[in-house]
């Protein structure tokens, strides 16, 4: 045997059997397990292969979970093919969308819900057209899909009905 299947082979793992509690095998000591239970990760995991907007992967887990990124990869695709300078003028409500997530003008105009649009009052841009900014982008995202999340459950409801949409 060489190579990787050699290596994994050979390491023994050290059992951990808590008071009362199931035995686990890990490669690390009970003291580090137990901290990173207690603090929860403290690294961002690597991007999954096959990513198709890998190049938007660490600034998103600035703002979601690593469990939301093959949604997010998704989204990016689909909205904008990963461009951050991406803009449709005109979408289905006759307003503009912009950048990597085709944020509609409606988070960022005043409107009948919003005096001074959605985005303003959260405190996440000025103008629109600091959406083409991708930091500023995700902020937006993020506030949208947590609007999601406490109206309506769904954090992607206003993409879609993703991931029904796939």
């Amino acid at each position: 045997m060489s190579g990787t299947l050699a290596m994994a082979q050979s390491i023994q793992p050290e059992t951990i059997v808590p008071p009362g509690g199931q035995a686990t095998a890990q490669n690390v000591s009970a003291e580090l397990a137990s901290q990173v239970i207690i603090d929860g990760l403290d690294f961002v995991p690597p991007m999954p292969y096959g990513s198709v907007c890998p190049q938007w992967y660490d600034l998103a887990m600035q703002y979601f979970s690593p469990a939301e990124w093959n949604t997010i990869d998704f989204l990016l695709n689909r909205e904008s093919r990963c461009d951050s300078q991406a803009l449709n003028p005109k979408d289905t409500n006759g307003k503009p969308s912009y950048s990597l997530f085709q944020i509609n003008a409606f988070w960022c105009s005043p409107n009948k819900h919003y005096d001074k649009g959605f985005l303003q009052e959260q405190g996440v841009l000025t103008t629109c057209d600091e959406l083409f900014e991708p930091e500023t982008q995700f902020r937006a995202a993020r506030a949208i899909y947590v609007e999601g999340l406490v109206r309506h459950g769904r954090g992607w409801r206003s993409w879609g009905n993703y991931p029904e949409t796939r």
